[in-house]
């Protein structure tokens, strides 16, 4: 009985150790990656902005995400989408969403900045602008808008509440249903606030300080079961059985 239990806690030291190192290399690969997702991502950001000519004459370029770009069009203002639930600084608000046609039949969705939220009424938020004349745009290409949580979710176009066009996500597809120009991309406009929107989006990165400190953390359970295995297995009998000699 006494060796079968002796092999169990060997097994289960085992165990515990290989997996917990396993753990925490797998950490150690997430960092990597990471490490150079931001090499990637850095090194798009520094090269030169695309502009509609590029564009046009090589539309992969729009595959690029993160990449800057600069493009000469005008607002499809009356197809704004107020995205809900957007919060800016503890405060309650919308994202700002309109295609941008910069190109004849090509449009780009535009995540145009942040807006507040009607105090009073749910509904409504703070008035901002959109230029009616061709207007310079700045921005860089995203990989896609973050998805919210929705009690029901809907593949329906944004619904009007009072005077605005209000949904809690918007994807690809919708976006492509509500234009009849193609959708060649999501682009986050940059630059100082205007038009009633602020702007001071959260930096981009990869950081892998997380997976770095969660592979220590693997690696520390490791050597802990492999100490209180020897402890308790070896070191602990040999002190005992050296007392009552």
């Amino acid at each position: 009985m006494g060796k079968g239990r002796s092999l169990i806690v060997i097994l289960a030291a085992i165990a515990g150790v290989v997996l917990t190192l396993r753990l925490g290399g797998w950490q150690l690969s997430r960092a990597d990656e990471k490490i150079q997702y931001q090499s990637q991502l850095e090194a798009q950001m520094r090269l030169p902005p695309l502009d509609t000519l590029s564009l046009q004459q090589n539309p992969e370029q729009w595959l690029n995400v993160h990449r800057r770009v600069e493009l000469f069009g005008t607002w499809l203002s009356e197809k704004t989408v107020y995205l809900d639930n957007r919060s800016h600084k503890g405060r309650p608000g919308f994202w700002v969403m309109t295609p941008f046609q910069w190109s004849d039949g090509q449009v780009v969705w535009v995540q145009r900045g942040w807006v507040a939220r009607d105090p009073s009424d749910a509904t409504k938020a703070a008035p901002i602008q959109t230029p009616t004349q061709p207007v310079r745009l700045e921005g860089r290409i995203s990989a896609g808008l973050s998805h919210m949580t929705e009690l029901k979710a809907t593949t329906a176009g944004p619904s009007q509440v009072g005077e605005l066009l209000i949904r809690s996500n918007l994807d690809r597809q919708t976006m492509q249903a509500m234009v009849t120009e193609q959708v060649s991309a999501v682009v986050v406009q940059t630059g100082a606030n205007s038009d009633g929107l602020s702007r001071d989006w959260p930096v981009v990165s990869g950081s892998a300080d997380k997976n770095k400190g969660y592979a220590f953390q693997w690696f520390a359970l490791s050597g802990l079961i492999a100490l209180l295995f020897i402890w308790f297995q070896w070191i602990g009998p040999w002190r005992h059985a050296k007392q009552q000699s």
